[in-house]
């Protein structure tokens, strides 16, 4: 239906509702009717067989509860042994909620209402509870009883799914308002929300799919997307496919620069992932005194010793050493391993404004970044570049704390963008790749990634997609792709923590 499916804020949600009832003329019944449906699907795949399983619907008195009494009387249908807890009574509901409240006692479904003080037992004989509490408008903190009624649903042990969104997590900032469900699944309406990829967000929604309710696919355009989810075929049709008679040189040739005491294998693991991903070749200039260990690592590398007067870090008698054979390489990757001895900033910086002359694809990571920061956003950056911050990375780059750019993340890569005139591809659950067209949001919160060197193999595969001819942008968003599938692969496949040696011959498998 969408080439990519866009995130949406809360108020363009609420926008599409209201385009969907009032110009559309979709009853808001119906859409209430699909979403409902859709949850009942998506809960009858999860754990079916659904015939005879306990399930408790959680019920506000909103649109949200309306929903969940939708799904309580196709799970009825179905046979499952379902029964509503109420937080309101009965004579509260309103609208499409009374319906479906009248719908529900014509068939005689159970309904109780939630003590004032609800203990995690409350739940013990449930096989599922089926969140329907809080929707997407809610704002303030959460007090009790509805915070206690969430907290006892917590301490369950009982798998949840939240319809639209886990009641308590703002749907804008992800923040969790005082107290927030942690879903096993969320199922959200249409698309995906802002609040889902950043703060509490990727920690309370749990594994999270959209599903359709009956908006028209035209009034998309009508609002403005806070991002867009980045879908496999969207980047395989971005990966180059080579005629017949393709040699090395024509996949271009990736030289990084990184490498001091302590810190040999971060480039070598960056130059060996660019090759996975299909790099012709690639090269490691590293300071002298630590190239013999650089190069031990893979026969496939190529590396230059860079002179270091003894140091073994990058010296600007190294770079000007460099500058005479820049010419052979297409691609700088600048910064892994590469350390903060003080010659380096100096090197950098003539480093930089030597590549920028040239005009050629350079991605920046690591210590690159960090000295980035200290050099300022005035310093020379070719156009074809790429930024690939961790979060307290990206709080130096914007002078910030890093706990700012987590409560905002999505502002936070597009300002990184902006002042530094580059992709910013923002890591963490739900890597956000910041481009001059749009946001991207990695599909993908994988926490095995988390993995001393697996930024560094991250480095090489944008290096290595840029090398043969990706844009800046769609080197990023498929070098996040890649590198996060592989992860997730490995976690599933090895059952156990892995290297990023591995995380990187993985990416050859894609």
């Amino acid at each position: 239906m969408y080439p990519s499916m866009p995130v949406l804020g809360v108020e363009a949600m609420r926008r599409l509702d209201q385009l969907a009832i009032e110009q559309d003329g979709i009853p808001s019944l119906i859409l209430m009717e699909r979403a409902g449906f859709g949850v009942f699907q998506k809960i009858c795949e999860w754990f079916a067989p659904i015939e005879k399983r306990s399930v408790a619907v959680v019920v506000g008195k909103g649109n949200n509860g309306g929903d969940g009494m939708v799904v309580a009387r196709y799970l009825h249908e179905a046979g499952a042994r379902v029964h509503l807890w109420l937080t309101c009574d009965p004579s509260q509901f309103q609208g499409d909620p009374a319906v479906q409240w009248r719908i529900l006692q014509a068939l005689k479904v159970p309904a109780l209402a939630i003590p004032d003080t609800p203990h995690p037992d409350l739940f013990r004989d449930e096989d599922l509870l089926v969140d329907a509490l809080l929707g997407t408008g809610t704002r303030g903190a959460i007090h009790p009883p509805l915070r206690t009624l969430i907290e006892a649903m917590n301490a369950s042990g009982r798998p949840i799914v939240a319809i639209d969104i886990p009641s308590g997590l703002n749907g804008e900032t992800g923040e969790a308002l005082g107290a927030a469900v942690r879903a096993t699944y969320t199922v959200t309406m249409a698309f995906p929300k802002r609040g889902f990829f950043q703060n509490a967000g990727p920690s309370h929604v749990g594994q999270w799919v959209a599903v359709p309710i009956g908006i028209p696919p035209s009034r998309v355009t009508e609002v403005e997307p806070a991002g867009w989810i980045v879908s496999e075929p969207q980047v395989r049709a971005w990966l180059p496919c080579w005629a017949p008679d393709t040699h090395k040189g024509h996949r271009g040739h990736v030289l990084v620069v990184g490498g001091s005491v302590g810190m040999v294998g971060a480039p070598a693991l960056s130059a060996i992932s660019a090759l996975r991903v299909g790099a012709g070749l690639a090269t490691v200039a590293c300071p002298s005194r630590v190239q013999p260990q650089v190069a031990s690592f893979y026969p496939e590398l190529m590396t230059l010793p860079l002179p270091d007067e003894g140091t073994g870090a990058l010296t600007l008698e190294g770079v000007r050493w460099l500058a005479e054979r820049l010419e052979r390489y297409s691609v700088l990757a600048l910064g892994p391993g590469l350390g903060q001895a003080e010659s380096v900033g100096r090197a950098v910086l003539e480093l930089l404004a030597l590549w920028s002359e040239r005009d050629r694809p350079l991605v920046i990571d690591a210590d690159g970044l960090n000295w980035l920061a200290r050099l300022g956003s005035e310093t020379p950056l070719p156009s074809k570049t790429v930024l690939t911050p961790h979060p307290g990375e990206a709080a130096r780059l914007l002078g910030l704390e890093t706990a700012q750019i987590q409560r905002e993340r999505f502002g936070s890569a597009q300002a990184i963008a902006e002042r530094y005139r580059a992709v910013c591809l923002l890591k963490g659950a739900y890597t956000l790749i910041a481009a001059e067209a749009r946001l991207w949001v990695n599909p993908f919160a994988e926490p095995s990634l988390g993995t001393g060197g697996s930024g560094d193999v991250l480095t090489g595969a944008i290096a290595g997609l840029l090398a043969q001819g990706l844009t800046p942008e769609h080197a990023a968003v498929a070098g996040a792709y890649l590198h996060a599938q592989a992860g997730q692969r490995l976690a599933c496949q090895l059952a156990r923590p892995y290297t990023a040696e591995e995380l990187s011959r993985a990416l050859a498998q894609n």
